[in-house]
């Protein structure tokens, strides 16, 4: 089946990649002028092939090292486990980055194995050139006119560490969900945030699509549902996306109802604002039932 997306990805959903990512294959990562191989391995989750847009798991071992410099395109980090310095900042686990384009940053170091989540908008050259002649610093990169000036210097996010943020409420789950938001485009509603569910919570009799593409990793927890597998997506199947499990799924393809037995921490990404309709997931139910139902609800609780 051909499952490419007018968004460029491929569909991934699949009872594998729900389960857990972690015996994806292993490929070198290179970045330009930033990264080789010989200091890190990655695992490719999902990639648009024409343009290098990707999320990929990546190991970065302990003792890389590279200088100031800036990305040629958009660059989000997520720190699942160990520790990066970038420039002055130092992103433990669970703590996350948007750099856009442009923006410069550094030098960077690990000063022990790091696991992230690399998530570039296309593929990214990291350019030094400017930054050669400079004291290797932490100050440098924040002080320099190309951060000072740049027309996007408001967007960037150096670090957020999730254990330093509140939790908020959600807009369409009921409650026992929270989330915490890392970064929203305004002009587009692009967004990646964190989502938390508590223990035994349930999301409700229906299932819902979206205009927007949407990706989620899970951090820690379960989640078990009604999947929509890339192989069958308008036939859900059931099974639990647990720890390290992930999906990327294009717009309009319903999914769920979900639930969780012990909770989860999930990190969720969207291409635009995040859009929900809802649909029925018990065909027996019609809408005459549902009025007559909440009917006899309102009726009960006037008596109370």
């Amino acid at each position: 089946m051909n499952n490419n997306t007018s968004a460029g990805r491929k569909h991934v959903e699949t009872e594998e990649s729900l389960n857990s990512v972690l015996n994806f294959p292993q490929v070198p990562f290179n970045v330009k002028n930033f990264i080789t191989g010989k200091d890190s391995n990655a695992q490719v989750l999902s990639l648009n092939e024409s343009t290098g847009e990707s999320t990929q798991r990546v190991v970065l071992k302990k003792g890389w090292k590279a200088p100031i410099g800036h990305f040629t395109t958009d660059v989000e980090i997520f720190v699942l486990t160990g520790a990066l310095c970038q420039g002055g900042f130092i992103l433990r686990n669970l703590s996350y980055s948007f750099i856009p384009a442009g923006i410069p940053t550094g030098p960077w170091k690990t000063e022990e194995d790091t696991i992230i989540l690399w998530m570039p908008n296309a593929t990214p050259t990291y350019m030094t050139e400017d930054y050669a002649s400079l004291e290797q610093i932490p100050e440098t990169s924040v002080y320099h006119v190309n951060m000072q000036t740049h027309e996007r210097m408001t967007e960037f996010v150096p670090l957020q560490e999730l254990h330093a943020m509140k939790w908020e409420s959600t807009t369409f789950l009921p409650p026992g969900s929270a989330r915490k938001s890392l970064y929203t485009n305004k002009k587009t509603g692009r967004a990646t945030w964190i989502l938390g569910l508590v223990p035994m919570w349930i999301e409700g009799n229906f299932y819902a699509g979206h205009p927007t593409t949407e990706e989620a990793y899970v951090i820690s927890g379960d989640v078990l549902g009604h999947w929509s597998m890339n192989d069958d997506p308008f036939n859900r199947r059931y099974t639990a996306m647990c720890k390290d499990g992930y999906y990327w799924r294009p717009a309009h393809i319903p999914h769920g109802p979900f639930w969780t037995e012990s909770g989860a921490l999930l990190l969720f990404r969207t291409n635009d604002r995040l859009d929900c309709y809802w649909i029925l997931h018990n065909p027996d139910i019609t809408q005459q039932d549902e009025i007559r139902l909440q009917a006899a609800l309102d009726r009960d609780k006037s008596h109370s």
